[in-house]
């Protein structure tokens, strides 16, 4: 069954979460995992894209931007999408949406990514609430 960590930072705004998202990546990465970072439309999967290519002065990690209309890279580590499903399985799922995505528990992990925001920590206590209910195994992280 699929593990759900909930991510909670105490300041509001999307850099915000990109920086938690950065970091998990970054350990997911150490343990060798495919990553699907789910987001909530254009403007934050091409955020995470400039971020992935420039946060780190020194190198930068490889990903591809999927959707309906490029063909999906298998070698490269990271996808990011807010509008295809991930064809293939992958270890990890990085939500940084508002909503829950269809396919969560095709992944061995889940990070719900949230700030203190009101409207993104009542979609995150639905979604925690919906998780809860079905009887996942969660954790709650405040940042």
């Amino acid at each position: 069954m699929t593990d759900i960590n909930f991510y909670v930072s105490k300041q509001v705004g999307l850099e915000h979460r990109l920086a938690i998202a950065y970091r998990l990546i970054k350990l997911a990465l150490q343990h060798d995992m495919l990553i699907h970072i789910h987001t909530d439309g254009e403007t934050t999967s091409q955020q995470i894209d400039h971020d992935l290519w420039t946060m780190d002065k020194k190198s930068f990690i490889p990903h591809q931007i999927i959707n309906p209309d490029n063909d999906l890279d298998d070698i490269t580590q990271i996808h990011i999408s807010h509008s295809v499903n991930p064809i293939k399985n992958c270890d990890y799922l990085i939500n940084l949406s508002n909503q829950r995505p269809d396919f969560f528990s095709r992944f061995k992990k889940v990070a719900e990514i949230i700030d203190s925001s009101e409207e993104i920590l009542t979609a995150g206590r639905k979604r925690y609430a919906f998780y809860r209910e079905r009887g996942y195994t969660l954790a709650y992280h405040q940042m």
